[in-house]
């Protein structure tokens, strides 16, 4: 009943991000950080009596923030004690609760006063006083609580990749499995992801109220926390790098990707716009012809959360193998063209048994075989084709694409047919040639120069 108006509230919970997705918010924080805490209160003296030949007078004698513990899922962390105290916690994970308890005591005088031999007629005591102390104990216990999710970069795997047809290129495929805001793979080079950061007041600190027992007064509070935001930004992931002096950028992002989900409505007084849907990608593909080999065997992800990183060694390497396709033209004729293609690495002559191979604009499956078969209509004398494997950065064992050109076979008829033919054209030109020779004979050579001379 003395101790008033106490509270205890969170000031900061350092460091962490608040990341805005869809409607909801959720506060991120790292593994290990720290929370600052403010707590007060007021205390309630008895209104004392001064008149009369009893009287009795109250004070403060003592009060204090005995402690201020801090517990995530009510396992005690940390404690401390005054109205500002900063607590540590280490090893967070999952998405505990966070809970902040203050734990306030008070101690008040009582003293009493007895005049055994009053005169009224003075209002006063003839005699000594009696005196009487007593100390009054109190104690109030306020708590807060506040929901947050380690951001922990403990998931993170990839590979190396290089390519049998490019010795000069190197990739990698890297899976941070969560949400992360760059992947440097060597020094300066890195991808920065389409998170975005901002920071702004938390609210509920913009007024200080001060409370007495008959008044309570507002000003502009001269201390504010600030939270860092993240939001889903319009721009997709992108290498900041400068690019080198013959203007190649050192990294080049191939594919990101991930779980497409509904953007954000930032508060009106951000004037920033979020991608509404957006991909929250968690896996990346990147490349490049400028950076040695040795540059993509350890990536430092550094999370949304600042001062969060984590460097791994991407041990496991992968090959893009090259390719060869042959096609050959089995069966063709005015009307269609059936085309077999065979597709084989090139190192080892093994069947590729993954991809697609598309002639004109029909595509067919290899078979376990290596092997496809096309028919295309209307072919033409040159028959052009092309493999295609899916992309490095989707497949386990990924192949380099491969074309081919083949000839359609000349469509000659047979020999009995040739003999039919020539048959058919005599006897087609025996009567017209008849018909001439008379005619010259008869017009005395006029037309071929041939006449009847005896």
């Amino acid at each position: 009943m003395y101790i008033k108006d106490a509270y205890v509230s969170i000031f900061a919970t350092q460091p962490s991000t608040i990341l805005h997705q869809g409607n909801e918010t959720t506060q991120y924080v790292a593994p290990d950080g720290q929370v600052r805490a403010l707590s007060d209160y007021r205390v309630a003296v008895p209104q004392g009596d001064q008149n009369g030949s009893q009287r009795e007078r109250w004070s403060i004698d003592q009060t204090s923030i005995e402690s201020v513990e801090l517990s995530a899922d009510g396992r005690t962390i940390d404690t401390g004690n005054g109205h500002q105290a900063t607590l540590q916690y280490t090893g967070l994970s999952g998405s505990p609760q966070l809970t902040v308890e203050a734990n306030i005591t008070v101690t008040l005088r009582h003293v009493t006063l007895d005049c055994p031999d009053w005169n009224s007629s003075i209002s006063g005591c003839d005699g000594d006083w009696t005196r009487d102390v007593e100390t009054l104990e109190a104690s109030k216990t306020v708590s807060t609580s506040q929901k947050v999710v380690v951001n922990r970069l403990s998931g993170i795997s990839g590979n190396r990749v290089q390519f049998e047809t490019h010795k000069n290129r190197v990739g990698a495929v890297i899976h941070p499995s969560t949400e992360w805001s760059t992947i440097t793979v060597d020094g300066d080079v890195r991808a920065r992801s389409n998170w975005w950061f901002y920071t702004a007041g938390r609210s509920g600190w913009q007024t200080m109220v001060t409370t007495t027992a008959t008044n309570t007064s507002r000003a502009e509070s001269s201390v504010r926390p600030v939270q860092v935001h993240a939001f889903p930004s319009q721009q997709a992931p992108y290498v900041p790098t400068e690019p080198t002096d013959d203007g190649k950028r050192p990294l080049a992002i191939e594919e990101t990707w991930g779980t497409e989900l509904t953007g954000p409505s930032l508060p009106v007084n951000i004037d920033l716009e979020s991608a509404d849907p957006y991909v929250n990608a968690d896996s990346i593909a990147v490349s490049s012809t400028t950076l040695d080999e040795s540059a993509f065997r350890k990536v430092t992800v550094q999370g949304i959360v600042r001062g969060q990183s984590r460097t791994v060694s991407l041990s496991e390497q992968q090959t893009v193998r090259e390719t060869n396709l042959d096609l050959t033209v089995t069966e063709a004729n005015a009307t269609h063209a059936v085309v077999r293609a065979m597709v084989t690495e090139n190192a080892s002559d093994d069947a590729v048994t993954t991809g697609r191979v598309t002639i004109r604009n029909q595509t067919a499956t290899l078979n376990s075989s290596g092997m496809a078969v096309v028919t295309i209509s209307k072919p033409s004398l040159l028959v052009h084709g092309q493999y295609q494997s899916a992309a490095w950065w989707r497949t386990d064992q990924p192949y380099a694409a491969s074309e081919d050109i083949t000839k359609t076979p000349a469509n000659f008829p047979d020999f009995q047919t040739l003999i039919q033919l020539a048959v058919v054209t005599i006897l087609w030109f025996i009567p017209v040639a008849v018909l001439v020779f008379g005619f010259d004979y008869m017009s005395d050579g006029a037309l071929l120069g041939i006449s009847n001379r005896t």
